[in-house]
């Protein structure tokens, strides 16, 4: 099979009240999307947005988070780890998923469940990988911008894991001098971002791995 970066959420949803119930509070569904890091700084968190839906009916619905299959030594914290709906609408809420390595681990390689549990139903989404861990750590950089609005872009990378990367940056691909303008290092998943002012004509971009003498 050829790697592919890419992640697919396969959601399975558990019924445990029967039709009875539409009258009451339910859980209506849940999913995940991976988020780039908020900073550049060296780190081994990798955070994902886990969003739930819930119709309120009669009375109070909570659900709670919970994950699991992922390797030993690494924890997760959900926040709000317990999310409330009140009314008579759907309605969606979102809490941060923080996932903590002691060392650099591409987590996305791992077919690891995200839970979301009411008084009466759960859903359970699996994270179907598409790409190994060597893959991963030796995987070739590739580039992606994202205009910020405000006269300033933002690269995101995504690489191979804890390899450090410099930004370099040229007005000329015939005859480019490549001009440094700064460095990262990749999470676990091989994802890292530049945070730069483009206030100046457009220019061509390249990631080139730092290899350590």
């Amino acid at each position: 099979m050829k790697n592919k970066v890419a992640t697919i959420l396969a959601g399975l949803i558990m019924a445990l009240t029967t039709s009875s119930s539409f009258a009451m509070s339910e859980l209506i569904s849940l999913s995940a999307l991976p988020v780039w890091p908020i900073t550049t700084a060296p780190n081994t968190t990798v955070m994902y947005n886990v969003s739930t839906v819930g119709r309120g009916g009669s009375g109070m619905l909570e659900v709670e988070l919970t994950a699991g299959g992922l390797p030993p030594g690494i924890t997760v914290t959900f926040s709000p780890s317990v999310l409330r709906f009140t009314g008579n609408q759907l309605a969606t809420q979102i809490a941060t998923m923080t996932v903590v390595c002691t060392v650099p681990t591409p987590v996305d390689c791992y077919p690891f469940t995200i839970t979301g549990t009411s008084r009466r139903e759960s859903i359970t989404i699996t994270n179907v990988v598409m790409f190994s861990p060597e893959f991963v750590a030796t995987r070739p950089a590739t580039l992606y911008m994202d205009n910020q609005g405000n006269g300033s872009l933002l690269i995101r990378g995504l690489g191979a894991t804890a390899k450090t990367y410099e930004l370099e940056a040229t007005y000329d691909l015939l005859n480019p001098d490549w001009q440094p303008l700064g460095n990262t290092t990749a999470d676990g998943n091989g994802r890292f971002i530049f945070p730069i002012s483009q206030t100046i004509s457009a220019r061509f971009f390249r990631a080139r791995e730092v290899v350590a003498p």
